[in-house]
């Protein structure tokens, strides 16, 4: 179906609407391991298609260009901030599979330098839809949905950027092998004993305040006025340098990433030594300022050089909608104009000194 109908991802998905966890999730295609990634931890929950298919009776078929026309796109967060600036625009396809609480979705996309699916080829797609989803009863009644989180763990496999999933005492449930390989190091923050470890003792110390402001269980101490937040960071000396090895925390809460790094609270842990990465990456920018995928990107790409314009082009949106998006992370960053932006992305090792104010 993929190549049949020139998708630029084509994405199975399945829910299990009891819990709100992934069941299953198969993508191919041209998006980022990072879109994919983005997407079950936090844009699922704006993504307007995601709500409309789940409303829709089993085998009835979805085009988005029928149902969300220009305006709605240009002004809608979900398309603006997360979908096309990770190359995606058009989407066809249906519920598959609806049982009790189980549902199946399939989703073919086309990139923001395509066009929308025809009525011709949305009528050839679902003949072949339902010999999909026929095959995924089969794959269901054998598979019994075993291995909830591998979906979620596959994806961070991919990431180039180091990650590791902790809880509030430290417990490492699973590394990347980026974040392996780091780790392993162990002269700054390792694995020890199965447990993730600053060397120096009020890095250590620091380390685990901020797991604790994730408050990634309902009883954990925060501490004397303080507030439970979703975003720490913590900064580790680096030996014989100035810098610092950055870890930015998020919490990875069950009932708010469909369940697809696991059944219980955890901090994901973006590892940043800024003398192992010569190329800015957008992942690793948002996670430092807090930014949108596409405010991260935008970023990314003024500091490589870039113009406004280039990104409006590059995107098919107009260069209001880049503006504004730029006005937003000279917010976030506290920049005044392009250049201090560029400045400041020179040395990520000072971002995010404030998230947990």
């Amino acid at each position: 179906m993929h190549e049949r109908f020139r998708n630029w991802v084509t994405h199975v998905l399945a829910l299990d609407l009891a819990s709100g966890s992934i069941a299953f999730s198969f993508e191919v295609g041209d998006s980022s391991p990072e879109a994919f990634v983005d997407f079950a931890r936090e844009w699922h929950r704006r993504d307007p298609r995601t709500q409309l298919a789940l409303s829709m009776n089993e085998g009835e078929w979805l085009n988005c260009s029928r149902h969300f026309d220009e305006n709605f796109v240009a002004h809608d967060p979900f398309f603006q901030e997360f979908m096309i600036p990770y190359g995606g625009r058009w989407v066809s396809g249906m519920k598959l599979i609806h049982e009790g609480d189980f549902v199946a979705m399939l989703a073919l996309m086309r990139g923001v330098s395509q066009l929308p699916y025809t009525a011709a080829e949305d009528e050839l797609a679902q003949r072949l839809a339902r010999h999909l989803a026929q095959a995924l009863r089969l794959y269901r009644s054998n598979a019994m949905l075993a291995g909830q989180a591998s979906s979620g763990l596959a994806l961070l496999a991919n990431l180039r950027t180091p990650v590791a999933l902790v809880d509030e005492q430290r417990q490492i449930h699973y590394a990347n092998p980026a974040a392996s390989a780091l780790l392993k190091q162990g002269n700054v923050i390792g694995d020890h004993g199965g447990r993730l470890v600053c060397r120096r003792h009020h890095d250590d110390a620091e380390l685990l305040i901020a797991l604790r402001s994730l408050r990634l269980s309902p009883g954990a101490y925060l501490g004397e006025g303080r507030l439970p937040v979703d975003r720490a960071c913590v900064h580790c000396a680096l030996p014989d340098s100035h810098l610092h090895l950055n870890v930015f925390l998020q919490a990875v809460r069950p009932e708010s990433s469909l369940g697809a790094f696991g059944r219980i609270p955890l901090a994901m842990a973006l590892l940043h030594d800024p003398r192992q990465r010569l190329e800015l990456d957008p992942f690793m920018v948002a996670a430092a300022f807090q930014l949108t995928p596409a405010e991260a990107q935008l970023a990314v790409r003024l500091a490589r050089g870039e113009t406004v314009a280039d990104v409006a082009a590059g995107r098919r949106v107009s260069q209001e909608t880049v503006r504004s998006q730029l006005k937003s992370v000279f917010s976030k960053t506290g920049a005044v104009q392009q250049s201090d932006l560029v400045s400041l992305l020179a040395t990520l090792p000072a971002a995010g000194r404030t998230a947990l104010s």
